[in-house]
């Protein structure tokens, strides 16, 4: 790739094509693609790469404590948590609706591991999240200040 068009691609901020147009312009020759076919490679991989940024970022801004996945989550070890349940709203069909939910137990039940897997699956299909516990949102730092 030569310096120009590298910085062209740069100004125009295009580094999904930047990190992929020699791969894909090899591609293009071996398999003979046209100019149209090999245009839409460069502009899939500039779309997927900008959606891989924008949900890397959105997971940092969420402020989760740690990641954690629904396939990770071990239904068998809290057999109340009803399975379906959980999967049906990892479609974020209940934020479309802007309905609420809240997770209540005792500790070690699941509530942030189920929390955080589902606020990954809210980003990966574009929405911002952002993980808090109760007490952040009240903003209480220690059971004195409850009291006070």
């Amino acid at each position: 790739m030569n310096d120009l068009l590298t910085y062209q691609l740069k100004d125009l901020k295009l580094s999904g094509i930047i990190k992929t147009l020699e791969s894909r312009n090899e591609e293009a020759l071996k398999n003979s693609l046209s100019y149209m076919e090999f245009f839409e490679m460069l502009i899939n991989d500039e779309v997927l790469n900008r959606q891989n940024n924008n949900n890397i970022k959105r997971i940092n801004k969420a402020r989760f404590p740690q990641h954690k996945t629904l396939e990770e989550y071990n239904f068998n070890y809290q057999p109340s948590i009803n399975k379906r349940f959980i999967y049906n709203l990892a479609t974020c069909e209940f934020v479309r609706k802007k309905e609420n939910v809240v997770f209540i137990g005792p500790p070690g039940t699941g509530k942030s591991h189920l929390s955080i897997a589902l606020g990954l699956k809210a980003i990966s299909q574009g929405y911002k999240v952002l993980f808090t516990t109760v007490n952040e949102m009240l903003g209480v730092h220690s059971e004195s200040s409850i009291i006070n």
